[in-house]
């Protein structure tokens, strides 16, 4: 039963961590747009770069809840598992 209520604590834990890590390249391209210069860049289509903004948002997401959660607890996982094996613990 603990090990349920800590898995989702976990995913929930990195998911946030990977929302946070998500959202600072869409402030950063809302902040520093290059449109104020003497070479000013060519507004693109909203849709386009929602979408390309959205992908990145999922992409950190799903990264962070795989590399700083669920691998981590699978590495610990197997360890246990494998110490329980070597000693004949049940």
């Amino acid at each position: 039963m603990w090990q349920k209520r800590q898995l989702k604590q976990t995913i929930i834990g990195a998911g946030v961590v990977g929302a946070i890590v998500g959202v600072l390249p869409a402030l950063g391209l809302i902040a520093f747009r290059a449109d104020y210069g003497a070479a000013a860049a060519q507004a693109r289509p909203l849709v386009p770069q929602v979408l390309d903004l959205g992908l990145v948002f999922l992409g950190s997401v799903v990264f962070c809840i795989a590399v700083f959660g669920l691998l981590p607890m699978a590495l610990q996982y197997a360890f246990a598992w494998c110490v329980r094996h070597w000693t004949g613990r049940p």
